[in-house]
């Protein structure tokens, strides 16, 4: 099934993050916000794996979401949508539980924000 949508999400600063995770069930934590956590409107996540094994919690770097599984690509589109993530993203951390050593997961990130809060 395919919903076609089209449109723009206006941000006036933008960061694209790639990080290796590697296969060792160790958190490995990525900045992806400079300012306050709050100005993120759009976030972005895929990598070359994805299922029960490839895990990420977003932190604003007090508190920690629930564990979300990367089982597919992931976006979210505008404050509403990250909000859903329950803390304002400042940090993600992931986690890599696969026991063999070929299983690194090659993360991409897109980060959209407002630069003048």
């Amino acid at each position: 099934m395919q919903i076609p949508v089209s449109g723009s999400k206006p941000v006036e600063a933008y960061d694209k993050i790639e990080v290796v995770i590697n296969p060792d069930s160790t958190e490995k934590s990525v900045e992806i916000q400079p300012g306050s956590a709050n100005q993120v409107n759009l976030l972005l996540i895929k990598s070359n794996l994805y299922g029960p094994n490839i895990t990420y919690k977003a932190s604003d770097g007090t508190n920690d979401s629930v564990s979300i599984t990367l089982d597919d690509p992931q976006i979210f589109l505008g404050s509403g949508a990250v909000s859903l993530l329950t803390v304002a993203p400042k940090i993600l951390k992931f986690k890599n539980t696969h026991t063999e050593q070929d299983k690194k997961a090659f993360i991409e990130i897109l980060v959209g924000r407002d630069a003048t809060p």
